[in-house]
C-alpha cells in the first residue's frame, strides 16, 4: 500500500458516522426550538396585533364612531386608550385599564338601546348637551355567564341614525363615575 492509499485509508477511518443518540439529541433540541418560537409566537403577537390598532386619546381628535354618512363624534379624554375593531365598534380604557368601554352604535332609541343590552327599567335622564342617556346594571340571563355582564349600560343619543351604546365594564365603578360622566358628555352628534 503506498502513503496516498494509506493516508485515504486513516481519514475515512476517523470520519465515521455519529452515533444514533447526537442525531436524537440533535432532533429534541430542533424540536424544543421550534416549540419555544409556536409559543412566543402565540404569547407575543396577539398583544402586539392589538396594539396596533390602539391609540392615545387626545382632545384635539375625537374618536369618530360609525360610517361617514351616519357618524358620532365622541371626545374621549386625553391619555385614554381607543382600540377600534371597525367602524361601527370601539373600546375605550382608563389608563390605568380599570374600567373598559364598549362602544357601539344601535338602531333603536337609548331606551330600547338599553333594554336590548339587558337592562330591565333604565333610568333616563337629560345631559348638559341635551341628549338624552338611559343607563342602568344588566341583568344577566338565566344562560349567561355573569362575569361577562357589563357593570352598566349607557344609550346616548339621538346621534345619527341612533344612540351610541357605552357597556361599561369595571370592579370599582363608583370610583370611575366622573369619568364616565365626562366620556358621555363628550358625545357630539
Amino acid at each position: 500500500m503506498n502513503e496516498t492509499a494509506r493516508a485515504a485509508a486513516a481519514a475515512s477511518a476517523s470520519h465515521r458516522p455519529a452515533p444514533w443518540w447526537v442525531w436524537a439529541l440533535a432532533a429534541v433540541g430542533a424540536a424544543g426550538l421550534v416549540a419555544f418560537l409556536a409559543l412566543v409566537g402565540v404569547v407575543v403577537v396577539p398583544p402586539a396585533l392589538a396594539n396596533l390598532r390602539t391609540e392615545v386619546a387626545s382632545a384635539q381628535t375625537p374618536m369618530v364612531v360609525g360610517s361617514e354618512a351616519a357618524s358620532v363624534t365622541v371626545v374621549v379624554p386625553d391619555g385614554w386608550l381607543i382600540t377600534r375593531q371597525d367602524d361601527a365598534h370601539a373600546t375605550i380604557a382608563t389608563p390605568d385599564r380599570g374600567m373598559i368601554v364598549a362602544v357601539e352604535l344601535s338602531a333603536d332609541e337609548p331606551t330600547q338601546a338599553a333594554t336590548a343590552a339587558g337592562v330591565a327599567s333604565p333610568l333616563v335622564e337629560t345631559l348638559a348637551s341635551g341628549l338624552t342617556v338611559a343607563h342602568g346594571a344588566p341583568v344577566a340571563a338565566a344562560d349567561q355567564d355573569p362575569t361577562t355582564i357589563p357593570a352598566l349600560v349607557a344609550a346616548v343619543g339621538p346621534v345619527a341614525d341612533g344612540p351610541i351604546v357605552f357597556s361599561v365594564s369595571s370592579d370599582d365603578l363608583d370610583r370611575y363615575r366622573p369619568a364616565l360622566a365626562s366620556l358621555l358628555e363628550g358625545v357630539k352628534p
